[in-house]
């Protein structure tokens, strides 16, 4: 029995899937079961163990450079080798141009069953449809579990998962947690997210930062990825307090480990709100224009604060807004209270 899970989404989705992971493994115990996911999400992706092999996707680096499409090519012509007993994308199918490419996907993929969500019914992506109703008013984490259920998967009463390789720890112990004052809290500070209107403005939260600093004596980490170093370096420009800034500094599996070593996470809707919610660690998480009834932290209630406007116009799953209201009329206070709340409670 072969099965190939398609999950070409963030890091944070790929976090969301753990419980149908998990479920799959425990329906088909002998089976070979593949992951194909995105380049972003190999790193922890390897590191689940009820997957055999990952199959890395350049999703990312196809929208900046057309050339990766020869990779794309040839990653497709390697798992064509394999005819799969069943295929399975556990991701909802959102736009038609996804639907295009799914389907093109589906298409050049061996599976003697392939199953997809199919919005538009005049496209053939996969001959099982997994219908609406599975992702409809769900959490995500829920929508792909609903998924793997409908392929015979079993789900248990455990949340979601992420793991590293324990070697990193060393890493992280003496390139970070060394310069960390051991009498005082940790606490992280995420500004980053993969769109720009998600993030809170940078002046709210250094002063979010510094006031921590101040009242609390708290050690302050700032976090980002590659792309998200500019954005660390104005907080810390703005901050009248020092705080450690590890942007761009760290490995995925290095950012895990150091986000289980927090205290607390102050974070927008990003990656590291998943990372901390499947460690179960203490966090804020801000929500501007997305969806937190789908893509909360999922996690005991205990263990997080949601901030977010309910305006009008949110959710919004528009590209671009001039006003940016949700992001905006946040206050420090509201982030201040709410991570006092959870630190010392």
């Amino acid at each position: 029995m072969s099965i190939l899970l398609v999950m070409i989404a963030g890091i944070g989705d790929l976090i969301l899937a753990s419980r149908s992971f998990r479920a799959m493994r425990k329906a088909y115990p002998q089976a070979r079961i593949d992951l194909i996911t995105s380049s972003d999400s190999t790193p922890i992706a390897k590191r689940y163990p009820y997957l055999d092999k990952i199959w890395s996707f350049p999703i990312r680096e196809l929208r900046s450079n057309k050339w990766m499409l020869v990779e794309i090519l040839s990653l497709i012509n390697s798992l064509r080798k394999t005819e799969y007993n069943m295929i399975v994308n556990l991701h909802p199918v959102a736009s038609f141009s996804g639907s295009c490419n799914m389907a093109m996907l589906f298409a050049l993929l061996r599976g003697q069953k392939k199953f997809s969500h199919r919005p538009y019914k005049y496209l053939p992506i996969a001959r099982y449809a997994i219908p609406n109703s599975k992702f409809k008013d769900q959490h995500y984490s829920d929508a792909y579990l609903n998924v793997a259920k409908v392929v015979g998967g079993i789900a248990d009463a455990k949340g979601i998962e992420v793991f590293y390789n324990p070697s990193v720890e060393e890493s992280v112990s003496s390139k970070i947690l060394s310069k960390i004052g051991n009498q005082n809290k940790i606490v992280g500070i995420n500004p980053g997210s993969d769109q720009p209107k998600k993030r809170l403005p940078i002046a709210t939260f250094a002063a979010i930062a510094d006031h921590l600093i101040k009242v609390h004596s708290v050690n302050i980490v700032i976090l980002g990825g590659p792309g998200e170093v500019h954005i660390s370096h104005e907080i810390e420009q703005k901050m009248k307090k020092p705080a450690i800034n590890l942007a761009g500094k760290l490995s995925l599996e290095e950012l895990t480990c150091l986000i289980n070593c927090f205290d607390l996470l102050i974070t927008n809707d990003s990656a590291p709100m998943h990372i901390a919610a499947a460690l179960n660690i203490k966090q804020v998480a801000i929500f501007g224009p997305g969806f937190p009834d789908r893509f909360r932290p999922y996690t005991s209630i205990k263990n997080y604060k949601l901030i977010y406007k309910k305006l009008s116009c949110r959710p919004c799953a528009r590209k671009v807004c001039d006003d940016l209201s949700c992001v905006k009329s946040i206050t420090i206070d509201e982030v201040v209270n709410a991570t006092e709340e959870l630190l010392f409670q």
